[in-house]
């Protein structure tokens, strides 16, 4: 389970590739991006990013802290693709590789692949190993007297 946690991680730091077209936001060039998508670009490149330091926290530490950093950070990077969609249906930007590769559908991918990861997350053994013990909370049997 925690290695899938790790490889999801891992495959949405990718969204700092971003990084490669920040300083392209509204040239108005061949493939450069409308000045509208700065922002998307700016919070994929802080997701992708801080995805390293989310996936090494996950790798070598526990503890709440840790497994709510990791909550958050996909939360936000929900938030963030679908703040991208939405500029992506207001100011479309046609030449970039990946909306070519997997049109609108790729906002949905990653915030879907944000999503598993809060499931995983909130599996009971996963929060058992941050946790280090079961964060369910228990009932006592009833007494008879």
């Amino acid at each position: 389970m925690r290695s899938l946690i790790l490889l999801l991680t891992l495959m949405l730091s990718g969204r700092m590739m971003t990084l490669a077209f920040i300083h392209r936001a509204g040239r108005g060039g061949i493939g450069d991006p409308p000045i509208a998508w700065l922002m998307p670009l700016i919070g994929d490149a802080v997701i992708g990013v801080s995805g390293l330091l989310v996936a090494y926290l996950l790798a070598k530490r526990a503890g709440l802290w840790v497994w709510t950093a990791a909550l958050i950070w996909n939360a936000l990077g929900i938030w963030d693709a679908m703040s991208a969609y939405i500029v992506h249906l207001t100011t479309p930007w046609p030449a970039f590789f990946m909306i070519q590769t997997f049109g609108g559908a790729m906002f949905f991918i990653a915030a879907a692949m944000h999503a598993i990861l809060i499931t995983l997350l909130l599996r009971a053994s996963v929060m058992q190993h941050y946790f280090g013990a079961d964060p369910r909370p228990t009932i006592p049997p009833p007494v008879r007297q």
